[in-house]
């Protein structure tokens, strides 16, 4: 086999292998992204609960897609099409600036994933032998333990410390509801939702959390009638403009007329909104509530405060669900270069744009691959016909 093709699958497993070690271990000590009971399970009995609870399938496909475009990095790279080094997927976060720096990460970061895979295969043996959370051997007094129950060392640990000023503090302190091993965000206090304590890059604690509020809900808005609008399209058109099934080419299609009227309606309600105050340091003056704008507010009359409340959370879901809604929908219509719906088009194979670099789509690229008839192997690029 190619070289680069044996360094890609050792640095990807290597990589894999660090994030695996560090999560056993972390679950061990008693971590765990939820309360539910579908997670309160042992490292050992983790696949089989994350298979019933579904996020095994979720991540399997999240897993596919980024192997799917790295396989296409990779078969540009075997062509020499492309200078990208092997296991190199563009990122370049805390990566140094000079030749020496990155041959020393690099080397670094190959020789840690070398130790992780030796050390998770280490780590999964002695659990299966043992029957016991990391570190796997006794560390003060012994007693009985429930699946995903802390560690001894952990345990024995905390209770060293017991006598610090530390301990307590850290036992005491309120964590976010949504991420638990965060710290509960600043900031969020009289925001409908606050409960959830979702801010982890604690953007409330830089920018005035009202205004970050007041820009997510109109958006959220934005996307909810965009969502309405992009399926109605493909069914339903205005007087004076083209039929266009496919949405993503009605911007091309559209009535200049209408879209003149579109912006002037738009600006409008932006710039009469606030009466002249467009600033985070002054929209809010006189303790408005972000998103308000008096307009809808007669159907919470004569509601009580928590009806009221359950309204604006339900709002604030809604517009998330939107936001997540139309670029998916957006995105569909560019896959299948046609309209929403039938979601799979009669004789679709594969996107146009997703083709070899030789113009053969995927899907035959994958069949003569399979089959040995791929361009790949018989020009002797990937392997040895």
């Amino acid at each position: 086999p190619h070289v680069q093709w044996l360094r890609e699958a050792e640095l990807k497993h290597g990589r894999i292998c660090m994030l695996a070690t560090v999560g056993w271990i972390a679950t061990d000590l008693g971590m765990r992204v939820s309360d539910n009971a579908a997670f309160q399970v042992s490292s050992i009995d983790a696949h089989l609960s994350m298979v019933k609870f579904g996020s095994m399938s979720q991540m399997l496909v999240w897993l596919g897609f980024a192997e799917l475009f790295g396989f296409m990095a990779m078969i540009r790279m075997y062509q020499g099409k492309t200078d990208r080094a092997a296991g190199d997927f563009g990122l370049r976060a805390l990566y140094p600036k000079d030749e020496a720096g990155q041959h020393q990460m690099q080397l670094k970061e190959l020789r840690n994933g070398r130790l992780a895979m030796v050390a998770y295969g280490g780590i999964v043996t002695a659990a299966v032998l043992t029957g016991k959370p990391w570190p796997f051997f006794a560390v003060g007094e012994s007693r009985p333990k429930t699946a995903g129950d802390r560690s001894t060392f952990c345990g024995g640990f905390q209770k060293a410390q017991a006598r610090s000023s530390a301990a307590p503090r850290h036992a005491e302190m309120e964590r976010s509801a949504s991420l638990p091993f965060l710290p509960k965000p600043a900031g969020l206090e009289g925001l409908v939702g606050e409960e959830v304590g979702f801010d982890p890059l604690a953007f409330a604690e830089s920018f005035d959390p009202r205004w970050l509020r007041e820009a997510e809900l109109k958006h959220g808005r934005v996307c909810m009638v965009a969502t309405v609008g992009f399926v109605a399209e493909q069914f339903m058109t205005f007087p004076g403009f083209t039929p266009t099934p496919n949405a993503n080419e009605a911007i091309y299609t559209a009535n200049p007329a209408g879209w003149a009227a579109l912006l002037f309606f738009a600006g409008f309600i932006e710039s009469t909104s606030y009466g002249g105050k467009m600033t985070m340091l002054d929209m809010f003056e006189g303790k408005r509530d972000p998103g308000n704008f008096e307009f809808g507010s007669g159907f919470l009359k004569g509601k009580s405060d928590k009806e009221v409340y359950d309204m604006k959370l339900k709002e604030l879901n809604n517009g998330r669900l939107a936001m997540m809604a139309i670029g998916g929908m957006i995105h569909h219509n560019f896959v299948v270069q046609g309209p929403l719906f039938p979601l799979i088009p009669e004789g679709w194979t594969t996107p146009a744009a997703w083709v070899t670099p030789d113009g053969e789509p995927i899907q035959s690229f994958m069949s003569g691959f399979v089959n040995g008839t791929s361009g790949l192997i018989s020009n002797n690029t990937f392997g040895t016909a």
